[in-house]
């Protein structure tokens, strides 16, 4: 074959391949299927998210305030009381003895005043006597003088008497206050979450944990609550009867709704953490959902106001960002919006935002219809793209 022959046969098929290339080109390229939404006006609900632990409205650490070994242990944990029920007792030989002890000093102690009130009543009526006679001169001075001190060392005994019956009757006060502290009973309907004490154990008043100065934790399982610590940069936010979802470790499907109750005036810094302040939020309830004190879980407490007002948003998988190459600056945001069929780009500024949506400030309009999805379509989206409305596309759920 003659060698033009082979050129013309090889430029004839670069033409035939080339035809679909500039057909598909003139044409603006591969048609994108995209999940579509409008831009409309929504009331958002934006969160704060705060993690914590589950815990009772009331929870009492019982301690012992005299050292005793336990001779009866009346509950058991798990146990529901009432307040006045008797929940153990420490061994009240000790106190019951110095009670006795203090009893009986208390009886002598009036044995003794009513002795010296005959003393005193006696020696008053001899020292009117004397001083009749010495009146006439009858007693020398000498001898009045010593009735006279006999009379008042008398009264003297007689007051100091008196107060050492007032002391006895503090210190036997003291020490039936002890031995009532011997029987440790509940101190509000509840129920007893912890027991930290065994029988025969010893109970000993301490200010640190050391073994036996913890004796049980008695609770008020009436009412359930989440204590969660939230981060100063948003405990502004937060206001008492804000609602919130709890989430516990252990079911991480489910949750508790709840209302803010208290929100803490000052801040906890652990060593080497930032501040947070200790947030209470009341749980409603929950029949399927079994509670745990001290179980983990986390919050997303709605920071939306009662009289909010819609705004414009959109999906929240439709804003694309690009990191600013000044640091001061802070991420470009843009969206894809759908002009004529085609991808366009168009930067936004956003505001607040929820699980689902977020505020577009500017840059949008009502009613203009973005691309929200796919995430791998959307992250290779360019400017001029022919794109297609995905059938069956919705909007996101949060």
């Amino acid at each position: 074959m003659r060698p033009w022959v082979k050129w013309s046969l090889a430029a004839a098929a670069v033409a035939v391949l080339a035809v679909p290339v500039a057909l598909k080109v003139s044409r603006g390229g591969e048609v994108k299927a995209l999940e579509m939404e409008a831009v409309a006006k929504r009331v958002l609900s934006p969160t704060i998210l705060a993690s914590g632990s589950l815990t009772y409205q009331t929870e009492i650490k019982m301690v012992p305030e005299i050292i005793g070994r336990v001779t009866e242990l009346a509950v058991k944990e798990g146990d529901q009381v009432k307040k006045g029920d008797l929940l153990l007792r420490l061994d009240p030989a000790a106190a019951l003895a110095e009670v006795a002890q203090l009893e009986a000093a208390l009886q002598q102690s009036r044995l003794n005043i009513e002795h010296q009130k005959v003393a005193a009543a006696t020696l008053e009526t001899k020292w009117k006597r004397y001083q009749s006679l010495r009146a006439q001169g009858m007693v020398d001075a000498n001898t009045f003088d010593d009735i006279t001190s006999q009379r008042d060392l008398a009264q003297v005994e007689l007051t100091t008497t008196s107060q050492v019956l007032k002391q006895t009757e503090a210190q036997l006060k003291q020490s039936r206050e002890r031995l009532a502290k011997t029987q440790i009973r509940a101190p509000l309907d509840g129920r007893v979450t912890a027991l930290f004490i065994k029988m025969g154990e010893t109970a000993v008043p301490s200010v640190t944990s050391i073994a036996g100065s913890d004796l049980m934790i008695v609770a008020d399982t009436s009412n359930l609550y989440a204590e969660v610590n939230v981060n100063e940069t948003d405990v502004a936010r937060v206001g008492v009867g804000q609602a919130a979802r709890i989430v516990p470790a252990a079911f991480p499907d489910k949750y508790w709704q709840g209302t803010v109750e208290t929100v803490a005036v000052s801040p906890r810094q652990a060593s080497g953490q930032s501040k947070s302040y200790p947030v209470k939020i009341r749980l409603s309830d929950a029949p399927d959902l079994r509670f745990h004190t001290g179980m983990s879980c986390r919050a997303e407490i709605s920071t939306r106001n009662t009289d909010a007002s819609p705004t414009l948003s959109v999906p929240v998988q439709a804003v694309r960002y690009e990191e600013s190459t000044n640091k001061n600056e802070k991420a470009k945001a843009s969206l894809m919006v759908i002009v004529d069929g085609r991808a366009r780009p168009r930067t936004v500024e956003t505001g607040a935002a929820d699980d689902a949506y977020i505020e577009i400030i500017k840059g949008v309009n009502i009613g203009e219809e973005i691309a929200t999805g796919p995430a791998r379509t959307l992250r290779f989206l360019r400017d001029g793209d022919r794109v297609k409305k995905t059938e069956g596309a919705g909007a996101p759920k949060p």
